[in-house]
Parts: C-alpha cells; sequence; structure tokens
C-alpha cells in the first residue's frame, strides 16, 4: 500500500491541472495582500475627522437653539435637542481619548456611543444609520447597520478591559489574525472548497492513463480509493500554505493580533436593549472551529468525488453534482426563510463557514437552530455514508476501478 501511495502522491503533486490551481491561489493570494488588503475601509472605522465634525454641527446646533422657547419648536426640533444633548458629550469624549492615545478609554466610551445610538435609531425614521450600509439597494440595510452596531459595541466592551495592547488597526479589524476572520466569514471558504473540487475532479478518471502500471498494485480496489482520499486530503492542506504566506505579510503590514481578541457570536434569545444581543467567543476559538468545519467540507466533497467518479465515470458529472452540493443553498437563500422552513437540517446551509460560527446566518435566515455542532454532524454524517457506499460498491465482485 505505501508504494501505491507514493504513486498517488507523486501523480497528484505533479498534475500540471493541480499546479496550476496552487499558482492561481497563490497569485489571488498574493493580489489580496498587496492590492485589496490595504485599501480595506471598514463602514465603522476609527476616524477622527468624522467624529469631530458630527460633534462640531451637533453643538452648532444646540448652541443655535439654546434659550430658544421649545413650546414655539416643532417636536422633531425638540426631539433632536434631546438626543444631541446625550450623544455630544460621549462624542466630545471619544475625541479627547483619541487625543490623549487613551484606546482602552476611547473603547469604553465607544462601548455606550454604539449601545446609545443604536436605541435611538434603530427603526426611527426621523435618523438612520451611516449611509453606507444603504448601498445596491438594499431593503434589509437598517436591520444590517442594528447587527453591525450591537457587534461593535461588545467588541469595544471587550478591547475596554483587555489586558494586551490595543491599536487602531485593532480596533478596525486590520491585523492578520482579524483580516483572516473577515476572509472566512465571506468568500474564502467557498473558494477553497471549489479549489478542492478541482483538485479531486480527475483522481480517479486519470487511472485510464496509466491501466497496466495500475493493475500491478497488489491492494484491493476500495483500499486504493481510500489511499485517493487521504492524499486529496493532503493536497486539500497544501491550499494553506500561500494563505498563510499571505497572512505572515499582512501581520508584516498591520499587526498579526492575538487569540484572545474579541469575535462576537449572534445570540437570538438575548434582548438586545439589556444584554446586546451578542456573547464573546475568543478570535482563537472562531478560528479553530471554522477550520474544523471547513476541513469537514473538504471530507465531504473529496468522498463525494470518489463515489461519483466510481457510479458515473464521467468529470462532468461529477463535476456538476459537487457544484450543486457547493451552491445548492442558493436554491432556497433568502432572508428570514429560516423562520418558515427547517434550513438548519440542510447540508448545504452550513457552506457560510464563517456565518456559521459566529452565527450571522442565524440571523440572515431568522433561525437559531443553525449551529457549528449541527453542521458537523450532518457533514461527517452525509460523508460516513458516502464512504460507505463507495466501499460497498468497490467491494462488489463486478467492480473494477480499471476496466
Amino acid at each position: 500500500m505505501w508504494s501505491y501511495f507514493k504513486f498517488e502522491f507523486k501523480q497528484f503533486f505533479t498534475n500540471k491541472k493541480n499546479l496550476a490551481i496552487y499558482f492561481l491561489l497563490a497569485f489571488t493570494t498574493f493580489f489580496y495582500v498587496f492590492k485589496i488588503a490595504p485599501t480595506y475601509n471598514p463602514i465603522e472605522s476609527v476616524d477622527y475627522d468624522e467624529i469631530e465634525a458630527r460633534y462640531l454641527t451637533r453643538q452648532e446646533f444646540l448652541n443655535h437653539m439654546e434659550g430658544q422657547d421649545l413650546n414655539a419648536l416643532h417636536l422633531s426640533v425638540i426631539y433632536a435637542i434631546e438626543i444631541f444633548k446625550q450623544v455630544n458629550p460621549l462624542d466630545k469624549k471619544r475625541l479627547d481619548a483619541l487625543d490623549e492615545g487613551n484606546l482602552k478609554k476611547y473603547a469604553d466610551l465607544t462601548r455606550d456611543w454604539y449601545y446609545f445610538t443604536n436605541s435611538f435609531t434603530y427603526r426611527n425614521e426621523a435618523i438612520s444609520y451611516n449611509s453606507k450600509y444603504f448601498i445596491k439597494n438594499n431593503k434589509y440595510a437598517e436591520d444590517d447597520a442594528f447587527y453591525a452596531y450591537l457587534e461593535q459595541a461588545v467588541r469595544y466592551d471587550t478591547y475596554s478591559k483587555a489586558e494586551y495592547e490595543l491599536s487602531l488597526e485593532i480596533f478596525e479589524q486590520r491585523t492578520a489574525l482579524q483580516t483572516f476572520e473577515r476572509l472566512l466569514k465571506g468568500v474564502l471558504p467557498i473558494i477553497l472548497i471549489v479549489c478542492v473540487l478541482l483538485l479531486s475532479i480527475d483522481i480517479v478518471k486519470k487511472d485510464q492513463r496509466h491501466p497496466s502500471i495500475l493493475k500491478g498494485f497488489p491492494i484491493s480496489d476500495w483500499k486504493k480509493l481510500l489511499v485517493k482520499m487521504f492524499v486529496a486530503l493532503l493536497g486539500s492542506v497544501v491550499l494553506f500554505v500561500p494563505l498563510l504566506v499571505g497572512i505572515f505579510i499582512i501581520g508584516l503590514q498591520s499587526g498579526f493580533g492575538n487569540f484572545n481578541l474579541p469575535s462576537p457570536m449572534y445570540a437570538a434569545y438575548l434582548d438586545w436593549r439589556v444584554d446586546g444581543k451578542f456573547e464573546m467567543m475568543t478570535l482563537g476559538t472562531f478560528l479553530g472551529q471554522s477550520l474544523i468545519l471547513l476541513f469537514t467540507w473538504f471530507i465531504v466533497i473529496i468522498c463525494v468525488v470518489l463515489f461519483c467518479s466510481i457510479i458515473f465515470r464521467s468529470e462532468m458529472v461529477n463535476f456538476a453534482v459537487c457544484l450543486f452540493l457547493i451552491f445548492g443553498e442558493n436554491f432556497y437563500s433568502s432572508r428570514y426563510v429560516g423562520y418558515f422552513w427547517d434550513v438548519q437540517n440542510y447540508p448545504t446551509s452550513y457552506i457560510q463557514v464563517g456565518q456559521i460560527i459566529s452565527k450571522r446566518r442565524n440571523f440572515y435566515y431568522f433561525n437559531d437552530q443553525l449551529d457549528f455542532t449541527l453542521g458537523l454532524q450532518l457533514l461527517l454524517g452525509l460523508a460516513g455514508v458516502v464512504t460507505f457506499l463507495m466501499i460497498l460498491i468497490a467491494l462488489n465482485r463486478r467492480f473494477k476501478l480499471i476496466k
């Protein structure tokens, strides 16, 4: 079996198609590191000039209204005066904290600012969130802003109690580990899963090019399939090499961060007015669970590819079946659909790995049942069933891996 493993290993890592995939992923990584990451502009940034502009505008309004008869004013003006009198002192203290370089004090004040601002902005037709939330005609922009404000509040609450050194890069999630966190909540998991599909798509079909050599290995077909699975998993792990290099470069540019940084997890059962709607996990826990779920997806895709390869013996059919598995969520994905459908029972619902761990997907679907543990059980169960069927077919005397 060791000889067959070495043969498969060499075939996998000398395959021109596989080498091209590694090269393209490396190129994409370095393009992101040097071109996209430096231009990252979060909506919720630490912008001294913006805070100062808001503060001065409100203060000018308050100075102008001072001494006027409130009974002669419109109710909306009176409401604005009451709100500005409470929020402006907070902004002034935030500016002073930045001037002093006291980031813990800034974090403490900013936590209060987010909680208070959210309390009078959400579902208020007279006052709006940052206009950047409303781009691309997002009809759920207010809900997204509500989520973001509460998430920022709980982050800053943790920063205010931090025992590690704070920085503006940490506040804006620009450090290497926080960048990795943001990518895992975005398209990175799907990119990596598609790469695994492309790496393994021909792992059985290619044997037709060496039938005489392969027939010389004195091991059964089901063992050959397990060796192929293991080699494909090793090849999948190599995908992280360019990513780790990219993370290291970002760390040199903006700091590495640390595993104790906060990574908020949405908690649907909490009252946002009292408890803030979020529970806290560390960044290390988030990354660990995300990588476990992502690697489980790698196993599922490889198992499905191998199973389809021995059933259909067509790379195009393999590709179509796996694409359906990867993008199947798009057939039912819709805001708040989880209120009507039990989307937590579909393995395809767990493709957005980072959003599952942070439970942002729970907020999107309006379903509090989506969970890391349940997703892991469903995916491992699917992989187990597919592997069992694959071995069962391979044990059939009429089955031949090489015909």
